[in-house]
């Protein structure tokens, strides 16, 4: 019987499970998840998602989808044996530099679905950095007999080559949060209103993280804060991706500032599309997390990347913009003279490119599709 064959109103169900970082409030990743969830229901309403999750009831209560433990066993062997498709992304689920683990976490799951017989797509993944030949070896093992592979960037794409894969199964794409849409200043003029922001003065958003070196790097970025301002004038906005972390690091941003006033920290998880509403109404972003970058990208705002990880550079260099520094580098000289550059900058500048790389994700969600119902 084929597993297609339950049919709601004669129209054929698929159902497609989905690996990633998710249920960790992370902001990234679920931005990531709502893209894909939000655009596999667009384009075909039937579909039945399934997620692995670290926290599945709040997955299911914030998306339309089914959630299982990442860690239920059981659990995993039912939902794999009865999808139609493992997706495994978006993200960089195939590195070793956070976890060893992680990496073997979703080399098993991949693997599982193999051995069951399941159609298995890489999605929109950011490949590496995986370390040691051993890893390699595995990751090149595991991935070699999946469906079909998506990467979001050109540098993922050689990673892959590097490690012997054919690149006649890979495709590049884009990183599936570019399929959502702007976000909306009225909405995001509430938010702010609500933090006591001055609405007629220019604001500035940081996005930081904890990474080492951080006793160094936390004085950089509140002299920078400072500096900026002074000679313009701005407010300062700490938007923390990932709660209570990030918060804590801008905690520490704002401490070493010497003076405090009209800078705001955002003391609430927000949603996908609350971040958006957010971030359009800056002048400019400095950012570490990588999807605050992208959400700057999207809502035409100046941003200045500071690298800690090959991914932020890789988005960068696609986007044809500069990475300012790496982290173990920065100086809030570097921070102030860049934000000069793009005081002034029209973020609309890359509007074709965004174009561009939302026609692309969503084009690889059809990908999906096409696997389950060929």
């Amino acid at each position: 019987m084929s597993r297609l064959s339950i049919k709601r109103g004669g129209i054929p169900l698929g159902k497609i499970l989905i690996s990633g970082y998710y249920g960790f409030s992370n902001a990234g990743d679920e931005a990531m998840l709502t893209a894909i969830v939000t655009s596999l229901k667009e384009q075909d309403p039937q579909v039945e998602l399934t997620v692995l999750s670290g926290h599945p009831e709040v997955t299911a209560r914030l998306h339309p989808v089914k959630a299982i433990h990442r860690f239920d066993l059981w659990g995993i062997c039912r939902a794999m044996a009865g999808t139609d498709l493992l997706l495994s992304g978006g993200g960089s689920l195939l590195q070793n530099v956070t976890s060893r683990l992680s990496l073997y976490y979703y080399l098993s799951i991949i693997a599982l679905g193999i051995l069951l017989g399941k159609k298995v797509m890489l999605f929109a993944q950011g490949i590496g950095p995986i370390r040691g030949s051993f890893s390699r070896w595995l990751t090149r093992l595991v991935c070699q007999k999946v469906d079909l592979i998506t990467v979001r960037d050109d540098g993922s794409l050689d990673d892959l080559k590097a490690m012997g894969f054919s690149p006649e199964k890979i495709r590049v794409t884009s990183d599936a949060v570019f399929s959502l849409p702007e976000g909306r200043k009225e909405e995001g003029t509430l938010l702010l209103d609500q933090l006591g922001v001055d609405r007629s003065r220019p604001l500035v958003g940081f996005a930081l993280r904890h990474w080492k070196g951080e006793e160094r790097f936390i004085q950089e970025f509140a002299k920078a804060a400072d500096a900026l301002k002074h000679q313009y004038q701005a407010q300062i906005l700490f938007l923390p991706l990932q709660f209570p972390a990030d918060a804590q690091l801008s905690a520490q941003v704002e401490a070493a500032m010497e003076d405090s006033r009209d800078v705001f920290i955002l003391d609430q998880k927000c949603s996908t599309q609350g971040y958006q509403d957010l971030i359009c109404n800056l002048h400019l972003l400095i950012g570490m997390r990588l999807h605050a970058l992208v959400f700057a990208a999207i809502n035409d705002v100046p941003f200045m990347a500071i690298s800690y990880d090959p991914k932020v550079d890789r988005f960068v260099d696609g986007m044809k913009g500069n990475v300012v520094d790496t982290i173990g580098r920065i100086t809030s000289e570097e921070l102030v003279s860049m934000a000069g550059r793009l005081w002034h900058a029209d973020g609309r500048q890359g509007r074709e490119r965004i174009c561009a790389l939302r026609e692309e994700a969503r084009a690889n969600i059809g990908r999906a599709l096409e696997l389950i119902h060929r």
